[in-house]
């Protein structure tokens, strides 16, 4: 076991980690940032997925017809185009027929060179101000918006979530070192005990006692390592090298500096609005694109169309322009599927506005919070660094006095537990404030979400 140990110890010194690798790697190597910038490079494809609803379509159509007299052949060639203007349609092209057609169907009938058209069909009621195609394409716009502001809430949950593990994880280096420390005053006096116990200066029961204590103390040791190495093995997920592999840390030089400096959640950007709010922004704008849409779908349908027609090549008896007029006309008589979502959008609403409502409220409560806390922090790690001096003269002068003669062994491992214990506390608060800041920077959305240099 103490082989292990020093192997063990020896690794420690052979790589520091810093706080900015940490924000780094998160940034550059975690698989799940990765996966919503992923997702948000999926709902650019489907932005362009939408958009082919309006895109040119080239058609061709043929008829041949074979029924004496009425033996004849018809082509037509052209293109057609869904616009997002007025949800208006559009289609241009050329047509030929040739042969014996009968009355009903002499529009088909054309000149030697056929016909050249241009037309357009225009709502006039439903479907002017939007359409299935152009809410389709409004609504993954949106959706777009909300992945990228996915990519950012991910960004600083999971940079907040790998730095409370990297100050965890300097904690409990902080307190393998108190412990291992503990263990090697027990161990000193032990000789000093051995010694007075020979020269019969001491009896038996002092050197067992010490024993138990040397004992007792190795086994808090290794409990520690096991939680050092528990916290390794948490942030080995968020310190990660250019492949993408978890990287086991090690060692971060002086813990007790890292505890120290400012926390590096104050480098981010101030002011930055909290994705969580963004998101359900992008929601009410979508209940209210199917809002609109809907809205449409209860109105009469009103289409105008008009298309107009040249003859390239002379035709007896017929004119060289044409004209074609139509109105289509269509009244829902129940629609209930378009007024029950109408209904149901203003419900949406309400309750889309009651959850940011909330959310707004805890984002600025928990935001308020974290900020006291985090000065009340600071202000224990003041107050305690005066307690453990005190500890420390009081834990010194008994192993003094035992030293002389004049305390007890029990004593003294009460005050050398009584100095660690403290010592765990200051730390322990100065890791709390970092605690504090970084939830405080989470909820204000200004922790770092680009790498730092």
């Amino acid at each position: 076991m103490k082989f292990f140990l020093v192997v063990y110890f020896f690794s420690l010194q052979t790589w520091a980690l810093s706080d900015r690798e940490v924000v780094n790697s998160v940034i550059t190597h975690y698989p799940l940032i990765d996966q919503s910038i992923l997702k948000a490079e999926s709902a650019e494809g489907d932005v362009t997925a939408a958009k082919g609803a309006f895109d040119t379509k080239l058609k061709f159509k043929t008829r041949l017809w074979r029924q004496h007299p009425y033996n004849n052949e018809y082509y037509e060639t052209y293109l057609q185009k869904q616009t997002a203007i007025g949800g208006a349609s559009v289609l241009a092209g050329h047509r030929q027929g040739a042969g014996n057609f009968n009355y009903y169907d002499l529009k088909k009938d054309t000149s030697s060179a056929g016909q050249i058209f241009a037309g357009i069909v225009m709502p006039i009621l439903r479907g002017f101000q939007t359409d299935s195609y152009r809410t389709n394409l409004a609504i993954n716009r949106i959706r777009k918006d909300q992945a990228e502001q996915e990519v950012l809430l991910k960004k600083l949950m999971y940079v907040h979530k790998a730095l409370t593990t990297y100050y965890k994880w300097v904690l409990e280096f902080k307190k393998v070192e108190i412990n291992r420390q503990l263990l090697e005053l027990a161990e000193t006096r032990h000789e000093m005990i051995e010694k007075k116990y020979k020269a019969g200066d001491s009896d038996r029961l002092k050197v067992i006692d010490n024993l138990r204590q040397i004992n007792k103390r190795q086994g808090e040791l290794i409990k520690s390592e096991v939680e050092l190495r528990k916290r390794a093995a948490d942030l080995a997920l968020f310190v990660r090298d250019n492949e993408g592999n978890p990287i086991l840390p090690t060692t971060i030089g002086d813990p007790e500096q890292v505890l120290l400096k400012p926390t590096i959640a104050n480098q981010g950007k101030e002011n930055r609005t909290n994705p969580q709010i963004k998101i359900l922004s992008f929601e009410q704008e979508v209940n209210k694109a199917e809002y609109d849409l809907n809205s449409q779908a209860r109105l009469p349908g009103l289409n105008v169309g008009v298309t107009g027609a040249r003859e390239l090549s002379d035709r007896p008896a017929y004119g060289q322009h044409i004209l074609e007029v139509g109105v289509n006309f269509d009244f829902p008589l129940e629609n209930r599927k378009a007024r029950g979502k109408t209904v149901a959008y203003h419900y949406k609403k309400k309750a889309v506005e009651k959850e940011l409502l909330y959310i707004r409220q805890e984002l600025d409560q928990q935001y308020q919070f974290s900020q006291v806390a985090s000065i009340a922090s600071k202000k224990r790690w003041e107050l305690s660094q005066s307690e453990y001096d005190n500890s420390k003269k009081i834990a010194e002068g008994e192993r003094r006095k035992l030293f002389h003669g004049a305390s007890d062994l029990f004593v003294v491992n009460l005050r050398e537990q009584d100095q660690a214990d403290v010592d765990v506390k200051r730390w322990s608060a100065l890791y709390e404030y970092h605690q504090y800041n970084l939830d405080a920077s989470l909820f204000a959305a200004s922790l770092p979400i680009e790498k730092l240099p």
